[in-house]
């Protein structure tokens, strides 16, 4: 029998497991300054409630069956078939407790092999597996405003803290040839200031509070966190909406973000084995402009940036309907909508630039590259490949097949390479959860003593072992159970949630889609991973890219002896091209090396303690580990 996970329970879980985070911040006495929205007290709205029809609605659908990862929910992806009404306990009467399953999978998504199902939908006793996933049942309330916002609720009344994420549908992808990194200023722009406010001034006013602020840039999505005590929700919403209207960013504050995004760059590039992560995305999505260029921005670029950039690509790309507000945590909904209906009722819709894609060139043939690394004292491989996007019904089978790989000492490439062997020191597997094309990526660092080729020849060995035999039920089965650990530890606070939500509700167009993560991932058999070993993670479509320590005078080049595959690129020496990656990751399910070429940035902006949780699983509940992300930009 499916087990069910409500809301209370989901704390109990964690803490079985031994993953729950402590130290919710104090509640702050002190109420904002003058002119700004007084703290909801008693969970009581300001004003008047708001009229019947402006109402959440509850979630209509669980999404079935496919995939649906995404690289950075706070959670991640999970599983749990779907939410069955009344089961979320703690939500009060009246409320939506979960989302009933419904609608299909953006795209059309087809279940994953012949083991996928519907979330929620009983298994036969045939097709059941050993173990079951835990059924999450988070309460999802959704309602859009006139304006375009997608509003999407989660009420926790026992959780001392309250989240607002607001994630915008705008990414390093959406940057025009020459202007590479305008994502990113304008983030670090917005991170630090609204209209209302100058530079530090909302990141004071929240500390003070007992909460932060925080915000991550990535390839294909942009999201603001505000997280604060239960009683300082009108703040939080009051700050987002501020931000939301089109900024006033000064001279002086530009020239002084351009300059931070230049440093951010070289030190980037300056950090051992970040050139090769950055060289990586680079080859692997060689031709393909959104994820092929740094998204910490070219050096040509960033020196040439403008004022006048920020204030394009925020006016093309940020507007209410092109973003998600979610919240998640100590609130009662009516008196939250009653808030958000005041503070963003009023802010008109854009005519946003919708994002151009662009045909992706399909590799036919294994591409490779050097970098010498003045910082690395040893040598590092770095293998990619293309892979789907998250609402391929492969991903989640690729999710597993990285898990099976790198996940865990017990994981094929950890026991072999850092156990058995002791040629390396570290490995991380991971396939990112971005908007198609994906990256799946193997990162491994040598023991000083290690041949590379010698290292290649294992890594590929275990690949080919995987896609022609597939793995051991008792190897899926722990797969399944690390992925579902790690997926509710990145749900642990509030802030991970919002965050989850928010991601799910842009990319699938549900956030109840979230409930069903870990039903999609115990759906997947050994025979899909085993066959989505083989279509995917072949020879030809293969990326390899070497990073060694400075060169020797007189010495040799460095050899490549596991494929003899001739090399498509000279070696690159420092600085070369710049991405970046940030945030913890997935491997499963999570973020990868390849994030450090379509990167990921994140401005912490608050003094205070971090409540709950940090940054790790915050963005997404990232089942796996992820490859190292040299571009984690992070400020406070």
């Amino acid at each position: 029998m499916r087990r069910t996970l409500p809301r209370r329970a989901l704390t109990a879980a964690l803490a079985a497991l031994g993953l729950l985070c402590a130290g919710a911040p104090h509640l702050a006495a002190a109420a904002p300054p003058s002119g700004e929205p007084a703290p909801i007290a008693a969970a009581r709205p300001a004003g008047p409630r708001p009229q019947a029809a402006a109402r959440p609605q509850r979630a209509s659908a669980q999404r079935a069956g496919a995939a649906g990862a995404h690289r950075k929910p706070a959670g991640g992806r999970a599983h749990g078939g779907g939410a069955q009404p009344g089961k979320a306990a703690g939500v009060p009467a009246g409320k939506a407790a979960h989302a009933p399953a419904g609608k299909a999978l953006r795209g059309g998504g087809a279940p994953i092999g012949k083991a996928a199902h519907a979330a929620g939908a009983p298994r036969s006793a045939a097709a059941a597996p050993a173990e079951a996933p835990l059924d999450l049942a988070l309460p999802v309330e959704r309602v859009t405003l006139k304006n375009g916002l997608r509003v999407v609720l989660s009420p926790d009344e026992s959780s001392p803290t309250v989240a607002v994420a607001v994630t915008y549908d705008v990414g390093s992808r959406d940057e025009p040839s020459g202007r590479s990194g305008a994502a990113r200023l304008v983030m670090d722009m917005m991170a630090r200031s609204s209209r209302s406010l100058p530079a530090g001034e909302p990141q004071r006013l929240v500390a003070e509070r007992g909460g932060e602020l925080h915000a991550e840039a990535d390839v294909d999505r942009t999201t603001y966190t505000a997280v604060a005590p239960a009683n300082e929700l009108a703040l939080a919403l009051w700050i987002e909406a501020d931000r939301m209207r089109a900024p006033a960013p000064s001279a002086e504050g530009f020239e002084a973000q351009r300059r931070d995004a230049i440093e951010r760059r070289g030190a980037t590039l300056g950090a051992a084995h970040g050139q090769g992560a950055i060289r990586l995305g680079e080859l692997v999505f060689q031709g393909y402009w959104p994820h092929e260029h740094p998204a910490l921005g070219e050096a040509n670029d960033l020196a040439g940036a403008e004022l006048s950039w920020v204030r394009d690509f925020h006016a093309a790309h940020y507007g209410p309907n092109t973003a998600v507000l979610a919240i998640a945590g100590g609130f009662e909904a009516g008196a939250a909508m009653a808030l958000v209906h005041e503070y963003f009722d009023g802010i008109p819709a854009v005519s946003a630039a919708p994002f151009k894609d662009v045909p992706f060139p399909e590799q036919t043939s294994q591409r490779t590259g050097v970098v010498r690394d003045s910082a690395a004292r040893a040598p590092s491989i770095l293998y990619g490949w293309a892979a789907p996007p998250p609402e391929h019904p492969d991903h989640h089978a690729l999710a597993l097949a990285a898990s099976l790989l790198g996940r865990g000492e017990s994981s094929r490439l950890q026991a072999l390479l850092v156990g058995n062997k002791a040629v390396a020191r570290s490995v991380q597997v991971a396939i990112d959860g971005h908007r198609g094309p994906d990256l799946f990526s193997i990162d491994v660092r040598l023991a000083e003593d290690a041949q590379v080729g010698d290292v290649e020849k294992l890594i590929e060995g275990e690949i080919r072992a995987l896609s022609t035999a597939g793995p051991s039920q008792a190897e899926l089965t722990r797969a399944r159970r690390l992925l579902q650990s790690a997926f509710l530890s990145g749900l642990a606070d509030a802030s991970a949630r919002a965050r989850a939500l928010g991601e799910h509700e842009l990319l699938f167009g549900d956030a109840a889609h979230l409930n069903g993560e870990l039903a999609r991932y115990f759906a997947v058999t050994r025979e899909d991973v085993q066959r989505v070993a083989r279509e995917h993670l072949g020879p030809t479509r293969r990326t390899i890219v070497e990073t060694y320590p400075p060169a020797v005078p007189g010495a040799a080049p460095p050899p490549r002896a596991s494929t003899g595959a001739p090399r498509q690129d000279a070696e690159v020496a420092m600085p070369g091209k710049g991405a970046e990656k940030a945030a913890p990751g997935k491997a499963a399910s999570g973020k990868g090396a390849s994030k450090a070429a379509s990167g990921k940035a994140t401005h912490k902006a608050a003094p205070g303690k971090r409540p709950a949780k940090a940054r790790g699983a915050a963005s997404r509940p990232a089942p796996d580990q992820a490859p190292r992300k040299p571009a984690k930009h992070t400020k406070k």
